[in-house]
């Protein structure tokens, strides 16, 4: 008995885990105008936490908004990572360098964030400058 409530519930996980897969749905968007892209570097692009210090608006330039969504029938997968993520994903194609004023809202079953893409001016500068407020970076 014993060992069929153990096999049950494996074919359950297993089956659970497979649709989770299936139903999983990803996308994302920015408005920023084809004037204000850059070619993609190699560098990957900084999430600046809001929750730390902000950067001083003279070492970057705002290129706009970005926004993800993601759903997923498994209620144990990191949403707002998997969005924030797509985020970044979103500013290394327009060739931004970091995202500010990123927010996330989740759900039991999916999530939507945004954030603002930002163009350093002059990167090895910003990054000291970032490291000397100790901006929380992600």
């Amino acid at each position: 008995m014993r060992r069929k409530a153990i096999f049950f519930a494996g074919i359950f996980i297993f089956a659970f885990g497979c649709a989770s897969h299936l139903t999983y749905e990803r996308s994302s968007t920015n408005d920023i105008p084809f004037h204000k892209r850059k070619i993609p570097s190699l560098e990957k692009a900084i999430v600046i936490d809001p929750k730390g210090p902000s950067l001083d608006p003279k070492y970057y330039e705002i290129m706009g908004r970005a926004v993800a969504d993601v759903s997923n029938v498994s209620a144990l997968a990191s949403h707002c990572k998997d969005a924030i993520e797509l985020l970044r994903f979103e500013t290394e194609k327009v060739g931004g360098d970091a995202l500010i004023n990123v927010s996330c809202s989740s759900g039991t079953f999916d999530a939507s964030a945004s954030g603002t893409i930002i163009s350093f001016k002059n990167r090895q500068e910003v990054l000291k400058v970032l490291r000397d407020i100790k901006a929380v970076l992600k």
